[in-house]
């Protein structure tokens, strides 16, 4: 039976597949936001528009994804393996477990022209509290920032915090044009490859190169991201020669379409970006642990990573990827043992008779068509468990507020970017549970709560020697995987789809634009 289900599943997305071919090739009525041509500049599709372009505002992925080409700041992890790397600090060296003494390149430029000085570090770092940004943390943690002159500075932090280098990672703005403003005024100005051009509305944002860019000036001359939230749409802007790239915005089903068309390449890699099933652990039935247990046993990860991720993505057993320093591989796991689930639930009480389920849930997604599919199929096999699952579909910007505020009982997110440990912090800690009227006062959206799992984390933060940290993290990592506030799902490959002939671009593990930095672009056929 379970194998003819499956095939019967694959003989629909081949349909699935042929429908959009049509689609593509006969043109689509839902596609008014398809791009025409852009001339010569390179054009990006993006399935999200960022919310922003303050780096003491950007939050949301796409944000994050062209502040980093706007914005410069002290160190990146934006890198092909996902390193720190220099970028507007020339040295940084750590004096002592609180203080670093840190010394600027001396050619870097803000757009304007005028030059990147310590100064404007120090108006960047210690007013994130004073403008209310969410990374306000950072500036709060810094006892006492030392000017010494234009590129040296020291900066003394409260207590030991391992990551504190990552955070040097913030764009660095001018003080000249922010300072006595919430946010700055006129068009971005930073100090990175680009430069801000103009913006129209939420579905295009043009940038172009900078000239005076200290690292050499990029050879993309003209930049312009567009957002089509359609995916047959963005399938149609791309084939029909409109696009230069596309960064994991195409369907895994939709991928054959792109691999049978002319005049593309595929790219894909690891990501360091982790899938999960969120839990409302105040739920009176989710936070019985043994029924937890019993959810991750009834998935089949690896028949969807097979089937709907046609193998871009890995089973994980953790919110680190196995490349991770930091990755602990001896935790608790749940394979799919459907027989497995159904004792779990009648040891936690939950019975059913003949044809009787025995619990509703209701779970939350995206409207994303994709991940409304795989919460269809998760459901379906949460269902031959005896668990009925509603699943509730939701436009994006109500869906993450309802995850935020905790109205939710099942939903799947993603991390796109666990280069560093303490994030687990953020998400795990109880001191991180949002409230009704602080929902961004953390991450931790579950209301997961353990005394033991807290210290740790405390502990993993303040500690800056890493072998001591990864023992530490080794630690949570088992807790969490015997626990399952989150049920791991998988870790999904980067795929990024060039115009043949691109030189230059790569991956990152964050999935960041980093490299269009050295892009040397194609030409674009006639």
């Amino acid at each position: 039976m379970r194998r003819a289900s499956w095939e019967q599943k694959i003989r629909g997305w081949s349909l699935l597949l042929v429908t959009t071919i049509a689609v593509v090739l006969a043109g689509c009525p839902s596609c008014e936001d398809v791009p025409g041509d852009e001339g010569d500049a390179f054009v990006v599709l993006m399935d999200a528009s960022p919310a922003g372009l303050d780096p003491r505002f950007a939050t949301t992925d796409a944000s994050a994804k062209l502040v980093g080409l706007l914005h410069e700041g002290l160190i990146t992890m934006d890198t092909a393996d996902g390193t720190m790397e220099y970028r507007l600090a020339k040295r940084i060296e750590q004096t002592s477990p609180t203080r670093y003494e840190i010394e600027l390149r001396d050619d870097a430029l803000f757009h304007d022209g005028t030059p990147v000085t310590a100064d404007d570090v120090e108006y960047t770092f210690m007013t994130l509290d004073e403008v209310g940004s969410p990374f306000a943390g950072t500036g709060n943690r810094i006892e006492e920032f030392e000017l010494f002159d234009d590129h040296h500075f020291a900066i003394t932090i409260t207590e030991p915090h391992a990551p504190f280098e990552v955070d040097l990672g913030m764009g660095i703005l001018p003080r000249h044009i922010c300072e006595g403003h919430d946010s700055c005024p006129g068009d971005p100005v930073g100090a990175g490859p680009f430069q801000f051009e103009k913006r129209d509305g939420e579905l295009h944002v043009e940038f172009r190169r900078f000239e005076n860019y200290f690292d050499g000036s990029p050879s993309i001359e003209r930049l312009v991201f567009r957002v089509i939230r359609d995916d047959n749409a963005r399938i149609l802007a791309l084939l029909g020669n409109t696009a230069d790239l596309v960064q994991n915005a195409v369907s895994p089903l939709m991928m054959p379409v792109v691999e049978d068309a002319e005049g593309f390449e595929i790219q894909s890699s690891p990501s360091f970006g982790y899938s999960y099933l969120g839990l409302n652990l105040e739920h009176p039935i989710l936070s019985d642990v043994k029924v937890r247990q019993a959810l991750a046993h009834a998935i089949d990860r690896e028949q969807i990573v097979e089937y709907k991720f046609r193998g871009t993505a890995r089973h994980s057993t953790g919110i680190l990827v196995p490349e991770h320093w930091a990755y602990e591989g001896d935790v608790e796991q749940f394979e799919y043992d459907p027989e497995r689930a159904r004792e779990l639930l009648d040891e936690a009480g939950y019975t059913a008779g003949d044809g009787d389920y025995r619990f509703e849930l209701e779970f939350k997604v995206s409207a994303n068509n994709f991940r409304r599919s795989l919460a269809h199929l998760i459901a379906q096999q949460l269902g031959e468990v005896g668990i009925y699952v509603r699943v509730r579909a939701y436009e994006w910007g109500t869906f993450f507020a309802d995850v935020q505020s905790r109205n939710f009982e099942l939903t799947t997110l993603t991390w796109p970017s666990v280069l560093e440990p303490n994030l687990m912090r953020w998400i795990f800690h109880s001191d991180n549970v949002p409230g009704a009227d602080a929902r961004a006062a953390g991450a931790n959206r579950g209301a997961y709560r353990n005394d033991e799992v807290d210290e740790l984390l405390d502990r993993g933060k303040r500690e800056t020697d890493r072998e001591k940290r990864k023992k530490i993290y080794a630690e949570v990592q088992q807790i969490l995987a015997r626990e399952l506030p989150y049920i791991s799902l998988w870790h999904q490959d980067n795929v990024a789809v060039l115009r043949e002939g691109t030189q230059g671009y790569y991956t990152t593990p964050n999935a960041r634009y980093d490299s269009l930095r050295s892009v040397v672009p194609a030409p674009r056929p006639q």
